[in-house]
């Protein structure tokens, strides 16, 4: 049985869809559209869920922001924002997968020392930091010119894997409901 969707599938839903939606410009227009809209009806099946589930009487499934919570987290945006500043000047064609591979070692350091040992986590963080490593070497490879490429491997990439883990969940909950 599922666990209830709570507000880390907002969150993971919340930035599946935005890492789709920033990173799909290599689908041309009607591509990028068609999957934004994709991946926007996805997060807002996880909305509904979750609005369900505190109509029906659920808790707020609100995670418990824990010392080792809020450091992780705090390193992580540290990292976000200055390595995209610095990859913004000196290689922008790997900015993305450096905030995907941010987003994946930040849940591996959750699974670590947040929700010890928690294996959705540690499986999305390793995910998340494979498809890193891949943009970044098409980065690396292709230099500059391959932003394109790279965007949509490492972003839209880790948008479906975030998306693919919240969306069957939340279709199943409404269902149930």
């Amino acid at each position: 049985m599922d666990r209830p969707i709570d507000v880390g599938d907002l969150v993971g839903a919340g930035f599946g869809a935005l890492f789709v939606v920033l990173n799909a410009g290599l689908l041309g227009p009607i591509g990028h559209v068609v999957t934004a809209v994709a991946a926007v009806a996805c997060a807002a099946t996880t909305v509904l869920a979750y609005v369900r589930r505190r109509r029906a009487g659920g808790d707020a499934g609100m995670f418990p922001l824990t010392r080792s919570y809020q450091v992780v987290v705090a390193i992580e945006v540290v990292a976000l924002f200055g390595g995209t500043a610095l990859l913004g000047r000196l290689a922008p064609q790997l900015s993305v997968p450096w905030v995907v591979l941010v987003v994946g070692v930040h849940f591996l350091a959750l699974a670590r020392w947040w929700l010890v040992g928690a294996r959705p986590f540690l499986v999305l963080g390793a995910v998340l930091t494979v498809i890193a490593v891949v943009g970044a070497v098409i980065g690396v490879v292709g230099g500059p010119a391959s932003a394109p490429l790279t965007a949509f491997v490492a972003g839209v990439g880790a948008g479906v894997v975030m998306l693919g883990g919240t969306t069957p969940r939340a279709v199943r909950s409404l269902r149930r409901t």
